[in-house]
């Protein structure tokens, strides 16, 4: 099996090109870092897919080509509070005119199956409702919020992939990601291109040091806590089926709520601990993004990690692997 990763150096691509290499798959790896030392087994070349001349780099003879490639506010050094159209234009040229460079030369040479990796960011005003959201409901962005040029940006990339790829012979997959949950290489993030801890990971952090943990806004709000072993194993069934394309979210189906999520993280992480909770109701929080699950496990045999089971293996990993000592917490 040969595989192409595009934007194979963040945290979702690394982890998937591992996963593969572990299956015994050839796989190839594009990115803007110079070298991507931390995956030896990937054949990488730095690139950017905002110039047609990188697919001039690559064969043309991959069963499975994942596009990760992109700009979203976690990783850029500027905000549209910061610097407004300079912003803009970032998604305009790689999430949109990259993206179509890709999706030309996708179509162009026959590749077996396409995946594009988009946000679930299109479904935002839905987020109050509080409902299950299902995989093809129509686009609601929301305008006002810090995300929008970029889920606009991402909408755009997923139509030019249904209409140019999906009028070739290549299968077109769309998978919509909520937050990935991981152990990072590294802890943070920018907000408005200022290094941030993750939130998660502060938690992780504050429960394990015996601290109390705080339970913000409604505490019965739902939300789907998605595990990284998810994104792999709808990449892989999506792959692995009979079925000519689809957008799927990938999603658990579980609803967990705000007050579980925190709990859960006390009674594994600081489970020698008797932690204390405190409600912060005034610190409100709206991302009740919960999506079904039945067409991924009718159609692909979708089978997702749940709550429990993602903290336990991540709590092994952060042990296992000294993550604290790598970022500098002990």
């Amino acid at each position: 099996m040969k595989i192409l990763i595009l934007g194979v150096s963040g945290n979702s691509g690394q982890y998937v090109a591992k996963y593969f290499l572990s299956k015994g798959a050839m796989v190839w790896g594009v990115g803007r870092r110079l070298k991507l030392d931390s995956i030896p087994g990937v054949k990488y070349v730095c690139g950017d897919i905002q110039e047609k001349s990188l697919f001039e780099k690559l064969p043309s003879d991959f069963d499975l080509v994942i596009n990760f490639a992109g700009v979203q506010p976690s990783i850029l050094t500027t905000s549209e509070n910061t610097s407004y159209y300079e912003t803009l234009q970032s998604y305009v040229d790689v999430n949109i005119l990259g993206a179509f460079n890709v999706v030309e030369w996708v179509s162009k040479n026959n590749i077996g199956t396409y995946i594009y990796a988009t946000t679930h960011r299109d479904y935002e005003l839905y987020w109050p409702e509080r409902r299950v959201l299902h995989n093809n409901e129509p686009v609601a962005i929301n305008y006002q919020g810090d995300h929008s040029m970029y889920a606009i940006s991402k909408v755009v990339g997923q139509m030019m992939g249904d209409y140019i790829v999906g009028s070739s012979t290549t299968r077109c997959f769309n998978l919509r990601l909520p937050m990935m949950f991981l152990v990072p290489e590294s802890p943070t993030y920018l907000s408005n291109g200022v290094p941030t801890v993750m939130p998660f990971l502060q938690i992780i952090k504050d429960a394990i040091q015996g601290k109390t943990l705080e339970i913000w806004g409604d505490p019965m709000l739902p939300r789907d806590y998605v595990y990284i072993d998810n994104l792999v194993a709808l990449i892989q069934s999506c792959y692995q089926s009979s079925i000519g394309g689809g957008t799927f979210s990938v999603g658990t189906g579980e609803a967990v709520t705000t007050e579980r999520f925190i709990k859960t993280i006390g009674s594994i992480f600081g489970s020698e601990i008797d932690l204390e909770y405190k409600y912060r109701p005034e610190k409100i929080t709206y991302k009740s993004a919960v999506y079904s699950i039945d067409e991924q496990v009718d159609l692909l045999g979708y089978s997702p990690v749940l709550l429990d089971e993602m903290l336990l293996r991540m709590k092994s990993k952060i042990d296992d692997e000294k993550y604290f000592e790598k970022w500098g917490w002990v």
